[in-house]
């Protein structure tokens, strides 16, 4: 079961067991939501500031883009 643990200027942050997870828009000229694996950590980071939130954000698409996923394509069933 899932339980939202913040859910603020767009971004749901949700906790599965012991996993967080992230669901947020990331397209730019349209609608591409994508829910995501985070760390704890990432998880208090995002929950700071909005610039906290976008420099996380910033650093899973580059993880996503370094493990060859696509980090602009939903992956949310609509």
């Amino acid at each position: 079961m899932s339980e939202v643990v913040f859910n603020a200027n767009g971004l749901i942050v949700s906790k599965r067991g012991t996993k967080y997870y992230v669901k947020y828009d990331a397209g730019a000229h349209q609608i591409a939501m994508r829910e995501d694996e985070i760390s704890e950590g990432d998880a208090k980071r995002l929950m700071t500031s909005p610039a906290e939130a976008t420099q996380v954000l910033f650093e899973l698409q580059d993880r996503l883009t370094r493990t060859g996923i696509d980090p602009y394509v939903s992956n949310v069933a609509q």
